[in-house]
């Protein structure tokens, strides 16, 4: 049973809320980050939760809730269920993921805009759930947000063979009138804003949240683990673009240990929100708790 309680952030005029679809922990770290070595992971003795003393790791898969003075807004809404998935753990799965969000006190009707990092089948499943024989909008209030390069790289035929992301996730969606699509420097409304940082796929983005309080930057797939902040340079299996994601990852990292922007990373299992530090000439991920 995954704890998924005590998961939600005040910042500012913000509510962030996460709502987790599934969570692991004890994965060997290599079958997420190649380049990585166990010793490199037991060698970052802050990592805390999100490791264990073998160099094993863990990951989450869950999606941003947030509640804003004049908008609800959700972000990456994870795998959805019933999906014919080539990866074993997303395939016909039937997560509680709904009650999740019904537990927060908003219903599917209550959103207003979902949006999206990028459209890997991890982050848009839940866009549509399945009535009868038919895949339809799950949030019938929201506009659906869409990077037109990332829209444009999913929708084509030959990213389409095993298995149909944008066929059951965003079609149904788009047929229905309901989507937007914007560029990858997109203000998306007031207090939104993409901040283009690809190579984990060619049309990726990162969400920068303005709170009235402080900036808060949702990071998608641009970094999978807090590790990832101490060791920038390991790339993720499912990277497009290796190098690219990599120096994207460093100059993100980089920037932000500086300014001391608040983080979400989408990825990180149980404690997702905090900051990057820099500590001598490496960085570390400092969480922040709930509250």
């Amino acid at each position: 049973m995954i704890d998924t309680t005590n998961r939600r952030w005040q910042v500012g005029d913000v509510t962030l809320t996460a709502l987790v679809e599934a969570e692991v922990h004890g994965v060997p770290v290599q079958i997420f980050f190649p380049d990585a070595t166990p010793d490199e992971v037991r060698s970052c003795e802050w990592l805390g939760t999100y490791a264990r003393s073998d160099g094993t790791v863990g990951l989450t898969v869950q999606a941003f809730l947030l509640q804003m003075p004049s908008l609800t807004v959700l972000v990456d809404p994870c795998v959805g269920n019933g999906r014919k998935r080539v990866n074993p753990f997303w395939h016909d799965q039937h997560f509680p993921w709904l009650d999740r969000v019904h537990a927060t006190g908003i219903g599917p009707e209550a959103i207003d805009l979902v949006l999206h990092t990028h459209l890997h089948a991890d982050h848009v499943g839940w866009d549509t759930h399945r009535v009868g024989e038919a895949w339809v909008p799950t949030f019938p209030n929201a506009r659906y947000v869409y990077v037109g390069d990332e829209l444009d790289y999913w929708r084509a035929a030959e990213q389409r063979t095993n298995e149909d992301v944008y066929g059951d996730s965003v079609a149904p969606v788009i047929d229905r009138d309901m989507a937007d699509v914007v560029d990858a420097h997109a203000k998306v409304a007031d207090g939104l804003q993409f901040v283009p940082t690809p190579g984990h796929t060619p049309g990726h983005v990162s969400l920068e949240v303005t709170t009235g309080d402080e900036p808060l930057v949702i990071t998608g797939d641009l970094i999978h683990h807090p590790a990832q902040f101490a060791y920038p340079h390991w790339s993720e299996i499912a990277d497009y673009d290796v190098s690219q994601a990599r120096a994207t990852r460093r100059g993100f990292v980089d920037a932000h240990a500086a300014s001391g922007t608040l983080l979400a990373g989408t990825h990180f299992p149980a404690q997702p929100v905090g900051r990057a530090v820099s500590e001598g000439a490496v960085w570390r991920f400092e969480p922040v708790a709930p509250a």
